[in-house]
């Protein structure tokens, strides 16, 4: 049995002895730091369900509510917080900037137009939960796709993600919904910003390590979500 743990530490050196090996570990420990991160996060939020209400599921009456309500939808859900601020961050490393997040935000307002008018996306929460975590792989990649196809896979996302904000104010009256609309396009683009312009500075000191931890830790977001989402479908309470 001791020639075994020898063995072990025998490998175990040699891989730390190079920057491969060095590199591999490094993602190892930090991939179980952000599914532990992840982990206790959800610990203290309730589980993921299609419609996140800052009312409790009272729709709003006015276009203060509305308004009110738009702005907290996509906060009060970590699953929607995650990939907003993944957003952001991918238009630092990118060569078309704020235009990913513009795109996805502008798609989110036409996915909850769809909800509106009663055309239903399949498996809507699978795919958020999937494009959390598959924002997170694409910052952790060193070779990205071209912006334009990270701007496509943005809208698309953001369909569902707008599919699941229209639950929250089906039908509401006219006012309340335009003001919901105005509410969630716009603390969506100043969390998509504001993660910009911190990314932009962290990248120009350190732009391959930055992107790997900030991929990682939305990578374990993600992949939390997916697990309990996928739980929840196959095994419905």
């Amino acid at each position: 049995m001791n020639y075994r743990f020898t063995a072990l530490g025998s490998i175990q050196a040699k891989l730390l002895s190079n920057s491969v090996g060095r590199g591999v570990a490094w993602a190892i420990a930090q991939a179980g730091r952000s599914l532990s991160l992840a982990a206790l996060l959800l610990l203290l939020l309730p589980l993921p369900s299609f419609a996140h209400h800052l009312t409790g599921g009272k729709l709003p009456t006015t276009s203060a509510e509305g308004f009110m309500s738009g702005l907290g939808h996509p906060i009060i859900g970590l699953d929607h917080l995650a990939f907003v601020v993944a957003m952001g961050l991918l238009a630092a490393i990118s060569t078309w900037g704020i235009a990913i997040p513009i795109a996805f935000v502008l798609a989110t307002m036409a996915g909850a137009g769809l909800h509106l008018a009663s055309i239903t996306l399949p498996a809507a929460e699978l795919v958020i939960a999937g494009s959390v975590l598959g924002a997170g792989v694409l910052l952790t990649l060193s070779q990205r796709p071209q912006s334009w196809v990270m701007a496509g896979l943005a809208a698309l996302a953001g369909l569902f993600h707008g599919f699941a904000y229209g639950e929250s104010i089906f039908g509401a009256q006219p006012m309340p919904l335009v003001a919901y609309l105005v509410g969630f396009t716009t603390v969506q683009m100043a969390i998509a910003l504001a993660a910009f312009l911190v990314g932009r500075q962290i990248t120009q000191r350190s732009p391959a390590r930055f992107g790997q931890r900030a991929g990682l830790v939305i990578c374990g977001i993600g992949a939390a979500f997916l697990a309990t989402t996928l739980l929840n479908t196959l095994l419905p309470v």
